[in-house]
């Protein structure tokens, strides 16, 4: 009769085996990370209960979805966004400006990797939230610099976009 100890190591040799990725499922530069889809499917569903609840003014209750979901999946700036938005709508301005910036962060990541324009937009926004728009005002005049020909970069700096931020009445509801 085999000893317990052969059967616990080869039982833990093949869950180690079976969670650990191979170079081939890492994610591309600037999409979010492979996660499980036990994973994946549960923080998309506080997600989706977050988003409901923010819709009927339930700031608490989208506010704990949303802390769940972002322990389940950090890498999601869009998340961190709603996270931000749900602790600013409470008051929980310390709460709401450490989810601006991490979103903040994961933006800039992501543009660094892609060059999306709506990545940039996004880190604007952000920007903009966190009271920082002459930092927004200089991040869109020295991408412009850098990619002069990209029509979004036109529009947005022709367009005075962190102007129209300013004057919108949401983003003034959501400003720290």
């Amino acid at each position: 009769m085999k000893s317990p100890l052969i059967y616990t190591l080869a039982a833990a040799c093949m869950l180690l085996a079976a969670c650990s990725k191979s170079p081939a499922d890492k994610a591309a530069p600037g999409q979010p990370k492979d996660v499980p889809k036990l994973v994946a499917a549960e923080a998309a569903n506080l997600v989706s209960e977050a988003a409901f609840a923010l819709s009927v003014r339930e700031y608490d209750r989208a506010e704990k979805s949303l802390a769940r979901a972002v322990e389940l999946r950090s890498d999601i700036p869009d998340w961190w966004m709603s996270l931000g938005t749900a602790c600013k709508r409470q008051g929980k301005n310390g709460d709401a400006r450490s989810a601006f910036k991490k979103a903040l962060a994961l933006y800039e990541k992501r543009y660094a990797a892609t060059a999306d324009a709506t990545d940039l937009q996004q880190q604007l926004i952000v920007l903009v939230l966190l009271g920082r728009e002459d930092d927004a005002r200089k991040l869109l005049d020295r991408s412009r610099q850098k990619q002069p020909g990209q029509p979004v970069l036109k529009r947005l700096s022709d367009g005075k976009f962190v102007d129209q931020l300013l004057r919108d009445p949401n983003i003034q509801q959501l400003k720290l």
